[in-house]
Parts: structure tokens; C-alpha cells; sequence
């Protein structure tokens, strides 16, 4: 059983931010190699059209279609391994659970931090985001951004995670999402690391989570600027529910 979670976890490292740190590193970072550098890496990080993140303007916004629904599961035990990837630290879970879109189902494989939000809302950046990395049986990514301030309530899955970075066990990854996860912006975007990969379902949730000042501490220990610079729209649609 251990081989075969092993071998599953190695496999979900071939997506997102996992895979462009074990096929890129150790050429690209935040810093020498930072973001104005990854096209040298991948062309599409500078001529892509569909770039993430994005700063979320809600007055552009348009009201989300009324057939357009998502289901997540809310009551997983996920085994999960906690690692440092080499640009941020990063949850691996095997049946983490998985979010339900027109008919296509898309399975939680990782989650990660950045040590503060890259996506913004009308010109805001939070003090920390998460990004849950969801994978369709044909490919395709979703990603749910879950975006924290500083305020006086733990978030328990930030402990978790903090202090746990190389152990292995068991965890709720929906322990992330808010109270109300029925409220989010929906938009198409990218990887928002190298390779850039387009073609991405991105859905930032509206609540903002609470982590202590502490807490927010704790995480940018491992990484405090490991973050994208805000992304050209070029057009694209962003919709709100």
C-alpha cells in the first residue's frame, strides 16, 4: 500500500506548480529567475492571452449563468503527504474529493500556499491564498483559490500544514473552504507558474478566511514572496455568483 500511495502521489506531481517545479527547477524562482525571466523557460508566460492571476474588478463582473453549477465534496479524509516543492509548500492528497462542473468531475490532487494572494480584488492583496489544484480524467485543471487576512480566528488546516511540512497522514482538505463556498468568481486562465499552461478553470472564493498573524508568520517561514504579479485580462469575462 505504501508503494502504491507513493507511486500515486509522484503522479500528481505532474500537475500545476508541482510539475513545473520538478521539470523547470532549479531554473526559475522569484527572484534572478523571477517572473519577468519565465519566458525564457516558457514563451506562453509572456504571450499568452489567458494569463493568471488577475486583479477581480466586481463592478466588470458578470452575473454567473444559472446552469452553471459546482458541487464540492465537504466531508473527505484525504491521505496526504505536506512537502516543500522548492517554490511553495504543498499538500498532496490521494482521494482528496472533487468538484463537480457541468457534468465533469475534477479531482482535488494538490493544494499549496502563496506567502501572499496573487490574485487581487479591485486592487487588494491578501495576506495569504490557497490554491486547491483540481484534475479531470481528461487532463484538465480547476483551480479554487481560497484567500486569507489577518484576523483574531485560527484556521486550523494552516497548523496543520505548518507544522507537518515532510509527514504523511490523513486530513479534510474542505477544512480550506469557507462556511458559504456557494459564492466565487469563475474566469479561464493559466498555470501561474512556468510552463503557463492556458486553459485552466479558475474559481476565487468571495469569503475571506481569517488566519492569526501567527499563523500567516508561520507560512511565509518557508516562502514570503513566492507570488505572480497581476496578469493582463485581455478581454477575458469574469463572472460572479
Amino acid at each position: 500500500m505504501k508503494n502504491a500511495f507513493a507511486l500515486s502521489l509522484a503522479a500528481m506531481l505532474l500537475s500545476f506548480g508541482a510539475y513545473a517545479s520538478e521539470h523547470h527547477a532549479p531554473h526559475w524562482d522569484y527572484d534572478a529567475h523571477g517572473p519577468a525571466h519565465w519566458c525564457d523557460f516558457s514563451a506562453i508566460c509572456k504571450d499568452g492571452k489567458a494569463q493568471s492571476p488577475i486583479d477581480i474588478k466586481t463592478a466588470d463582473t458578470v452575473s454567473i449563468a444559472p446552469n452553471h453549477v459546482i458541487k464540492l465534496d465537504e466531508n473527505v479524509q484525504a491521505k496526504s503527504q505536506i512537502v516543500d516543492n522548492g517554490h511553495a509548500i504543498q499538500v498532496n492528497v490521494e482521494n482528496g474529493g472533487k468538484i463537480s462542473v457541468e457534468g465533469v468531475d475534477y479531482q482535488l490532487v494538490q493544494f499549496h500556499f502563496h506567502g501572499k494572494s496573487e490574485e487581487k480584488i479591485n486592487g487588494k492583496q491578501y495576506d495569504l491564498v490557497a490554491h486547491m489544484v483540481h484534475k479531470s480524467t481528461f487532463g484538465n485543471l480547476l483551480v479554487v483559490g481560497v484567500l486569507f487576512e489577518e484576523g483574531k480566528e485560527r484556521n486550523a488546516m494552516l497548523d496543520t500544514v505548518t507544522s507537518g511540512v515532510g509527514t504523511a497522514g490523513t486530513l479534510n482538505p474542505a477544512q480550506l473552504l469557507p462556511k458559504n463556498s456557494d459564492r466565487y468568481f469563475h474566469f479561464m486562465g493559466s498555470l501561474t507558474t512556468p510552463p503557463c499552461s492556458e486553459n485552466v478553470r479558475w474559481y476565487v472564493m468571495k469569503e475571506i478566511q481569517s488566519a492569526t498573524k501567527e499563523q500567516i508568520a508561520a507560512m511565509r517561514k518557508f516562502y514570503d514572496h513566492n507570488y505572480r504579479p497581476v496578469q493582463p485580462l485581455n478581454g477575458r469575462i469574469v463572472e460572479a455568483k
